[in-house]
């Protein structure tokens, strides 16, 4: 079910006049604080067979999570397993291309605990031996060779897939709602609130 978030953003008293969108904003900064998430990558997928009807975006969101969350933890998922929230954004064309805020994990508890395949360039290999290269790069280089072998409308190209540092994390917040600025979506369809991290708890309780 779709959880409507219009009625949530005007409850509190301090959001009472502001726009939808610093709205918006001033209430996930407040999630990112109360959940306490731990964002610490911005992921970009682009893809070559775009889709342009968002709830099929949406449907498509669901796999890509999961493949996600496969390459962290290819056997059983723990309770305290990393989270993601997803928002759809159009390009000029209207094909749909998606940002996720995703948190991270011990980059050597991956490495010695998972019992997972992972695939990099010789270069990277090279540069690996020569110390050149974090355990941080080869674990995103491995994402990206996983994402793109299983989300088959991403494809293979380097503009597919992109990882960097999460930065300053209300900026990209701010950033990933500028879209409310504009008639791109109806209402609040550039998040996906079935695949992201967000419990009906946490959201039907802002009052």
């Amino acid at each position: 079910m779709k959880i409507d978030l219009s009625s949530r953003h005007s409850t509190k008293l301090e959001y009472q006049n502001l726009s939808k969108r610093k709205t918006t904003e001033a209430w996930f900064k407040d999630l990112v604080k109360e959940r306490e998430f731990k964002f610490r990558y911005f992921l970009t997928l682009s893809f070559y067979k775009p889709q342009r009807c968002v709830i099929n975006q949406y449907l498509d969101n669901e796999h890509i999570k999961k493949v996600i969350l496969d390459f962290f933890y290819p056997n059983n998922k723990p309770k305290n397993r990393i989270r993601f929230w997803l928002f759809v954004e159009k390009h000029k064309d209207a094909d749909l291309h998606l940002h996720i805020l995703m948190e991270g994990m011990d980059e050597m508890e991956w490495l010695s605990k998972r019992n997972r395949k992972i695939t990099i360039k010789k270069t990277t290999l090279l540069d690996v031996i020569q110390g050149n290269y974090s355990i941080r790069e080869i674990m995103l280089e491995s994402l990206a060779h996983h994402v793109k072998a299983y989300i088959l409308r991403l494809g293979k190209g380097k503009q597919s897939f992109n990882a960097k540092d999460i930065g300053e994390v209300d900026w990209r917040i701010e950033y990933l709602n500028k879209s409310l600025d504009s008639w791109d979506f109806n209402g609040w369809e550039h998040l996906d609130v079935e695949n992201s991290d967000m419990d009906a708890t946490h959201i039907t309780n802002i009052q």
